[in-house]
């Protein structure tokens, strides 16, 4: 690795504090992290009160110049070198960004403390620019990599972090044991690739999801952010990255998608035109049954694309006759109406509408519903 490498992976590697300021009330701090408070020795819960401001650890030949940069028209993002106070109204030298809230009065400050390198301070400085956007991610995954034009993916960093995500170590990717793009899944190698690309072309971020293989050949789903740090010499691009785990996310989604087509399947073969509804939009049809489908005339498809779904627009005096099943619901949990619905072809059918009132396993409240057709 190279000198410049080994530069980043120690800017990488120090203890960064945070907090939040709010310029609209005098910079008075409103949040911070553990180490900052520990640092200005000032308890979390009074720096949340507002016993703070961010001129109190400025030395006062700053602090024009820190909140000038701070308050700089139309900038998300500001970075700066200079000294603050400790507990101990000690200058430490640090290197500071800001970002920006949009909407907001609200400015977020990560401080990192390369006073102990100020030797490498100029170094540092001429990589901090590269490097500032990964300072907000390092709570993650973060990964510093290589695309060479063979389009492989060379990990030139990797945090702690990163490397347990993936099941390996800082010394399996310093020696080249491995290439990052041979841990993608290889059903998603195209879609990565395509963003990579597409990055490549345009020098916009990309964000995606995918599987990533681990050295136990088991893979887990990672949510990926991603952006051109810069070019080298040769024109090879180094990508800044970082990764969350969502594999228990993807579960849960596959748990919930499985539920849902075992419904749908269930309501598909069941007796009787069902559908499921909520309190508060009762004529809002959700996982209509085959006899529903044959009741009214419509496909599934025909139904939501010229009524949205809404059953309320095939019968007259919708609103009264939401009104009482609201009424009759909340009285016993259940109603019981009767009216006539325009099926296709000019059809008309009289039907008793019987409602039950459930609650699901998540806490919420859902009207279980069906149309029994009566002979007009």
């Amino acid at each position: 690795m190279t000198e410049n490498n080994d530069i980043a992976v120690n800017l990488y590697e120090v203890e960064f504090l945070n907090c939040s300021v709010d310029k609209a009330q005098d910079f008075k701090i409103i949040d911070c992290d553990s180490h900052f408070s520990d640092f200005a020795g000032i308890h979390p819960s009074k720096i949340k009160q507002g016993k703070l401001f961010l001129r109190d650890i400025l030395k006062p030949v700053d602090r024009e110049y820190v909140f000038k940069k701070i308050c700089k028209k139309d900038t998300k993002y500001v970075y700066m070198d200079f000294d603050i106070l400790n507990n101990k109204n000690e200058p430490v030298f640090i290197h500071c960004t800001a970002k920006n809230c949009e909407n907001s009065s609200l400015c977020r400050l990560v401080f990192a403390d390369v006073s102990k390198s100020r030797e490498k301070s100029e170094k540092l400085k001429q990589q901090a620019t590269a490097a500032n956007s990964l300072i907000d991610l390092v709570a993650g995954g973060v990964c510093i990599f290589r695309v060479t034009t063979e389009m492989h993916f060379d990990a030139l960093y990797m945090n702690e972090a990163c490397c347990r995500l993936f099941g390996t170590t800082k010394e399996s990717y310093r020696k080249r044991e491995y290439r990052l793009d041979e841990l993608i899944h290889s059903e998603d190698k195209t879609l990565v690739f395509q963003a990579i690309g597409k990055a490549m072309a345009t020098g916009e971020d990309f964000n995606l999801e995918y599987r990533v293989m681990t050295h136990r050949n088991k893979f887990i789903w990672c949510s990926c952010s991603a952006a051109v740090q810069k070019y080298e010499a040769d024109g090879s691009p180094v990508f800044q990255a970082v990764f969350t785990d969502i594999t228990r996310i993807k579960q849960a989604e596959e748990k919930a998608d499985a539920a849902n087509e075992k419904l749908i399947n269930l309501l598909e073969n069941l007796a009787g035109a069902m559908f499921f509804a909520s309190l508060e939009k009762p004529f809002s049809a959700d996982y209509i049954s085959g006899d529903f489908v044959r009741l009214i005339g419509y496909s599934r498809d025909e139904f939501e694309e010229r009524f949205g779904n809404d059953l309320g627009r095939l019968t007259e005096n919708t609103a009264l006759l939401e009104n009482e099943i609201k009424k009759q619901v909340s009285k016993g949990g259940k109603s019981e109406i009767t009216y006539r619905i325009k099926a296709k072809g000019a059809r008309t059918a009289l039907v008793r509408d019987i409602r039950k009132l459930v609650t699901q396993q998540d806490g919420t409240k859902t009207l279980i519903c069906e149309l029994e057709e009566l002979s007009n």
